[in-house]
């Protein structure tokens, strides 16, 4: 990918007056750090259970959906009219998409060991029952004692 980590293209805030433009690349690339932050810490083998960016990221994709409307109405001329910045945005854009699909899969793959890891735990209870049921069996029961 062209950008590096957590940056975003800085040309792409052309000429800094155009707001809507501008909070449409803030929020971008604070979504795009939350993702990054998560998809590192998952390609560690860390639990999803652990996160704490959960909440942080459903705000900002919420809050990129309401700016990307805001972008395509307000500032869809601009963009249009220059080729660089329009392909600045797009590929910003498809930035994005790759690391949302990679934090997917990551939690995809946390939530399947995560399961794999409590089956053991319930297959190990489930032994323990057994055997405890097992040694039981055969012996009086235990008396009350005053």
């Amino acid at each position: 990918m062209g950008t590096p980590k957590n940056q975003m293209p800085g040309s792409v805030q052309k000429g800094g007056d155009d707001r809507v433009l501008n909070e449409f690349v803030g929020v971008m690339g604070k979504l795009r750090a939350v993702i990054e932050a998560e998809n590192d810490f998952l390609s560690r083998g860390m639990p999803a259970t652990l996160l704490d960016t959960t909440t942080l990221k459903g705000q900002l994709s919420q809050e990129y959906a309401l700016r990307s409307s805001d972008l395509v109405g307000d500032a869809k001329g601009q963009i249009l009219s220059d080729p660089a910045l329009h392909d600045k945005l797009v590929r910003a854009g498809a930035e994005l998409c790759a690391l949302s699909e990679e934090n997917r899969h990551l939690l995809t793959k946390a939530l399947r060991a995560t399961s794999r890891r409590v089956d053991a735990v319930m297959d190990a209870v489930r032994a323990c029952e057994d055997a405890a049921a097992a040694g039981a069996e055969g012996l009086p029961p235990p008396t009350e004692t005053p």
